[in-house]
């Protein structure tokens, strides 16, 4: 099992860059026998995505794969499609954390809020997966996501946008968003947990004007006498009773991590490599 946490903050010692910390030595810690990498765009140069559509042509799958014993060997998933032979004509890191996403059987994102949505960095990331939209890989057997939210807290337009970017770009790579963790103002300027994520109901995938969209259309269906039905509005929870891999406890105390797996990417780290500074 290989789990694969990225971090999308652009800043190497802030609060999403702890919270990382804490999962990835709960990963090692609990489950010792699993690979875990992180992959931090504040240690990887990855430029915006052009736009050219080079990579919907399918090209010849690269020369040298990893070995089936290392940790970034290609998954089942990604080896039962074309996505391999779907590539950017970009030659930068974006190359590297590929090798990482086509490995994870399990992908773990660590994001903070900026304006409701996704730092730029992260979005660049998130933009470049488009080789995987033109390939196949959406076919095959859904690998779990779960998604930790981090910010210092008081912008009153929430963070859905962040939720609806990360699970609309992952998804063309494979990954189905199965949680989210809010740890909005839980988190304080010295990394430290100061109290429990709550988990964040998911919102409907396209929004819920979708929810809308449709109790429209059953309105017209019913002769325009029925009205509408109206979206519901999120609430969050209580206590999230999420898996063990996704909720760290409070500083000082054993987290109960996520379950992440092997690997390293350049600036980043795993349990059996060490690179450079990987906080974000």
């Amino acid at each position: 099992m290989h789990r694969v946490i990225v971090v999308g903050s652009p800043r190497t010692n802030g609060r999403s860059a702890s919270l990382a910390d804490e999962l990835f030595n709960a990963c090692i810690d609990e489950c010792p026998e699993d690979g875990v990498s992180i992959v931090s765009v504040a240690s990887i140069e990855v430029g915006p995505c052009r736009g050219c559509d080079a990579c919907r042509a399918a090209t010849e799958a690269p020369d040298k794969l990893p070995e089936s014993d290392d940790n970034l060997a290609v998954g089942p998933a990604v080896a039962a499609s074309d996505a391999l032979v779907h590539r950017c004509v970009i030659h930068d890191d974006m190359t590297e954390v590929r090798k990482h996403l086509d490995a994870a059987d399990e992908l773990i994102v660590v994001s903070p809020v900026y304006f409701a949505g996704a730092p730029a960095q992260l979005k660049c990331l998130l933009d470049r997966l488009q080789p995987y939209f033109w390939s196949d890989v959406r076919a095959q057997p859904k690998r779990p996501m779960v998604l930790h939210v981090v910010g210092e807290g008081g912008d009153p337009h929430g963070f859905e946008p962040l939720i609806g970017c990360v699970r609309s770009a992952f998804a063309c790579a494979g990954f189905e968003l199965e949680l989210v963790l809010d740890w909005v103002g839980k988190i304080d300027e010295n990394g430290e947990i100061t109290a429990e994520a709550e988990e964040y109901p998911l919102p409907p995938v396209g929004g819920f004007a979708a929810l809308g969209a449709a109790g429209e259309g059953e309105a017209a269906k019913a002769g325009g006498d029925a009205q509408p039905q109206q979206p519901p509005q999120p609430q969050r929870s209580q206590q999230s009773q999420q898996p063990r891999s996704s909720k760290p406890r409070k500083q000082g105390t054993s987290p109960q991590g996520g379950k992440p797996r092997g690997g390293s990417s350049q600036g980043g780290r795993s349990k059996k490599h060490k690179g450079g500074a990987r906080r974000g």
